[in-house]
């Protein structure tokens, strides 16, 4: 009696634990359990937690952090949108991380020398490592990216990644990051003229402003100055221009990017001017401020240097005062200032700037005087000669003065100069066209005033040909089941009677060639309804051919152009392409393109 209840113990025993290990393999089985968590999860977790990141001070173990939960979605995403929006999310985590490591770096530099670049010694072995991972995804969504509807955002976090990986680069990479990055801003634009992002960047939405800003800051970084101001002091992207950083209305990303180009051209006062007002700016207005605040001390480091004034050293030590306050990334150690950020340009440098922002605030007389004394001499950095004698074209279209015919050989001479930035040989082909359809050649006084006569307001804000592809034509292999070429015996003697013609015997005649446009109308609710084409070849500036050609647009490939003024075009000849364009809104504008097949 006594076993038999001993062994209905133990089998109630062996039963009770069977069914506990039964609910606790149901509580933590992963994949097959109760609290499996699907590729979806992991997304949105990690993009509510990378969309709430404190711009101001955020640290990379959050990003790392972030950064593991993407890798799991993606790696157990089995949908097409998941997979694609975890690769992209995790390009721009890695850019950010990579930005953070870079930020302190600069910040900790080390000095070779008493003196600037380049001297300067950054280390960026621990970015360079950030950017390789980013770079393993990036080509995965340009491989295997099917979102058509995240395609834009693609462009744009391309275009953060390039612009983060030029600040480590030298030389000819440093200049293909920097075309890569602004071609990616580009597109965005072209694709998406009115920008909403998927995401939202430290809690902001991302709009065509912030993708402009974005690209001037680029070229601001990338050397090019001068055309980050063209892109800020267009006067359609000026909000409140006349609003200082003191003025709740002020754009403060608009202002602190302005600062930066004046400093980034040598205007030191000005720029002081303009970022002095974020003294008393707080962080609740604008998260970045100390960034701001730090150009600032670096402007008046450079200022006491080149004045020797005690006055501007002064100055310096009231930021740092400031920022020291502020309690931010600024205050925690001994940083270094941002006056090694700025370049040192030469006298003839300086000059061809003031010139720019002249011409650009409608003071063509000015810029035209200034530019003159540097067309053909003084001393100025590699490129910038070519960029005075365009700009000196360009002030005497606005300026409505006769252009000299000396003048017009050499730009056309320099028009496929190698050196060439691919931004001065569309405002080479922009000008020319200028020239020779005669519009806009009555100009306003003051600001530019005239609808389209600006170069940055033509390129972001109508339709405008990115690139330009010439294809020559191929010639098609015969039709299956024709004749087969007879044999060697069998053909005539040299002079003898010529071989038979006939259906099947006709040699097969090649392809027509074509042009290839990718053409953007960079509006929003507007679209290309025509596009003519008109050849022109250089330097005569005869025009090829009868008539115009009109180009048809193909889904995937862009607007096509054929006809027999193309099938003439020889190799290594130099041409201008004429193209006319009409909108939906009944608009129409023009634009040259140099080509040289």
């Amino acid at each position: 009696m006594i076993g038999w209840r001993r062994w209905v113990a133990v089998a109630g025993f062996g039963a009770a634990l069977g069914a506990l290990a039964l609910s606790v393999s149901g509580c933590s089985a992963g994949k097959s359990g109760l609290l499996q968590i699907t590729p979806q999860q992991y997304f949105y977790s990690a993009k509510e937690r990378l969309e709430t990141i404190d711009e101001r001070d955020y640290e990379i173990k959050d990003l790392e952090e972030i950064i593991r939960i993407l890798e799991n979605a993606e790696k157990d995403a089995r949908s097409a949108e998941i997979m694609d929006k975890s690769r992209l999310y995790l390009v721009l985590a890695l850019t950010l991380k990579a930005r953070k490591q870079y930020m302190a770096n600069v910040l900790k530099g080390q000095y070779l020398a008493n003196r600037a670049e380049p001297f300067f010694a950054l280390d960026v072995k621990p970015v360079l490592e950030t950017l390789r991972i980013a770079k393993k995804w990036l080509r995965s969504c340009e491989a295997q990216f099917k979102s058509n509807a995240l395609r834009a955002d693609l462009l744009f976090v391309s275009g953060l990644y390039h612009t983060q990986k030029m600040l480590t680069q030298r030389g000819s990479e440093r200049r293909e990051s920097l075309w890569t990055a602004v071609r990616a801003f580009r597109q965005c634009l072209g694709r998406s003229p009115d920008y909403q992002s998927d995401f939202r960047l430290f809690g902001r939405t991302q709009t065509p402003r912030e993708v402009k800003l974005r690209l001037a800051e680029c070229l601001a970084f990338g050397g090019h100055p001068d055309e980050a101001w063209s892109i800020i002091a267009d006067y359609e992207f000026m909000p409140l221009a006349e609003a200082a950083a003191t003025d709740p209305r002020a754009d403060h990303a608009w202002l602190h990017l302005k600062g930066l180009a004046l400093a980034m051209m040598g205007a030191y006062e000005e720029a002081a001017a303009v970022l002095n007002g974020f003294k008393i700016v707080s962080p609740q207005d604008y998260p970045v401020v100390e960034e701001a605040l730090w150009l600032l001390e670096g402007v008046y480091d450079r200022l006491r240097e080149i004045s020797g004034e005690e006055r501007f050293a002064m100055e310096a030590r009231i930021v740092a005062a400031l920022l020291k306050k502020l309690k931010g990334p600024y205050s925690k150690e001994q940083y270094t200032t941002a006056a090694h950020l700025f370049p040192r340009w030469l006298p003839g440098d300086l000059t061809y700037f003031a010139a720019v922002r002249a011409h650009l605030a409608g003071e063509f007389a000015k810029a035209r005087d200034l530019v003159a004394g540097i067309r053909h001499r003084g001393l100025l950095s590699r490129g910038m000669r070519a960029a005075a004698q365009i700009l000196a074209l360009e002030a005497d279209l606005y300026g409505n003065v006769r252009v000299a015919d000396e003048m017009l050989e050499e730009i056309v001479g320099l028009a496929f100069d190698s050196e060439l930035t691919p931004l001065q040989k569309e405002r080479v082909g922009f000008l020319l066209s200028r020239y020779l359809m005669s519009e806009d050649r009555q100009f306003g006084q003051g600001r530019l005033e005239g609808e389209g006569q600006s170069f940055a307001r033509s390129w972001l804000g109508k339709p405008w040909t990115l690139q330009l592809r010439y294809e020559r034509g191929r010639v098609s292999p015969p039709p299956p089941g024709g004749p087969a070429r007879p044999p060697a015996a069998q053909r005539p003697a040299p002079g003898g009677m010529p071989p038979a013609t006939g259906p099947g015997t006709e040699e097969s005649k090649p392809e027509n060639s074509s042009l290839i446009a990718e053409i953007y109308v960079n509006r929003p609710d507007d679209w290309i309804t025509s596009v003519n084409l008109h050849l022109v070849e250089l330097p005569q500036f005869t025009l090829l051919g009868k008539g115009r050609l009109v180009g048809r647009e193909e889904e995937g490939k862009g607007w096509i152009f054929k006809g027999d003024d193309i099938d003439e075009l020889k190799r290594d000849h130099r041409y201008l392409v004429l193209l006319e364009y009409d909108t939906s809104e009944g608009e129409k504008s023009t634009q040259g393109v140099l080509l040289k097949p």
